[in-house]
């Protein structure tokens, strides 16, 4: 499987002969004999610049770093608020464009940091939605490759092993798409071999779950939310 921070897409090659699921689609993957099946959420990496451009302007370049900073002194589940990311509303797993964003739980000791890190949760419980999904189909993920800009904000990926229970590989170079693209161009003419994937970009890092019993009580509360106020959502 592999969690693209920015793009909002999750794939995984599956060994089973077929995984079906309205809320996930599937298609031919790069090698005979092969499927991949994907998902994807309507906003991850799009939220956290909306929050800096809103929230965080005056802060220029510095903003994602000072953000992250502050959402690090931050315990997780963010003092009790939690962000439904469904800003542009949401594809994988529930398929809804009428789905809307939500900060809920608000209260006077809530500031810009546990804000951020609410978003960062939000982004996260949706990978958690997206992996329970692929789980219930029967192709439990055996490896999971974290690429994507935000792979720079230790808050998010933390989360994301966390609310997720996976444990994330990051490898050397993290610019996916383009780098794959490079990689399957030299396969084409020869020059490398799929088996060489791991020695040209090889993993250099793992995120290990290290918070789980925080997100074992928010993350239900988050799968509520959404269920509690989609009629309101709807009609606004």
């Amino acid at each position: 499987m592999m969690v693209m921070y920015g793009s909002s897409m999750f794939m995984i090659q599956v060994t089973a002969d077929r995984l079906l699921d309205p809320a996930l689609w599937s298609a031919p993957w790069l090698w005979p004999g092969t499927w991949c099946t994907m998902a994807g959420q309507g906003t991850s990496g799009t939220l956290t610049r909306w929050f800096r451009d809103v929230f965080a302007r005056e802060l220029g370049e510095d903003a994602f770093a000072v953000l992250t900073a502050e959402a690090r002194g931050i315990e997780p589940g963010a003092r009790g608020l939690l962000c439904l990311p469904y800003f542009s509303g949401e594809r994988t797993p529930i398929q809804d464009p009428r789905a809307k964003g939500a900060f809920f739980g608000l209260d006077l000791t809530h500031d810009r940091g546990a804000m951020f890190r609410a978003v960062c949760e939000g982004v996260a419980m949706g990978t958690a939605h997206v992996v329970e999904t692929i789980r219930a189909g029967g192709a439990d993920p055996a490896r999971v490759l974290a690429v994507g800009g935000g792979v720079k904000n230790d808050v998010w990926l933390q989360a994301t092993s966390d609310a997720a229970g996976v444990t994330q590989h990051l490898c050397r170079r993290t610019t996916g798409a383009a780098l794959g693209d490079a990689f399957l161009a030299g396969v084409a003419v020869g020059a490398c071999a799929p088996r060489d994937i791991a020695a040209w970009n090889p993993v250099e890092r793992v995120v290990e779950p290290v918070a789980r019993d925080a997100y074992a009580r928010a993350y239900p509360l988050w799968r509520d939310l959404y269920e509690t106020t989609k009629a309101i959502a709807h009609s606004l």
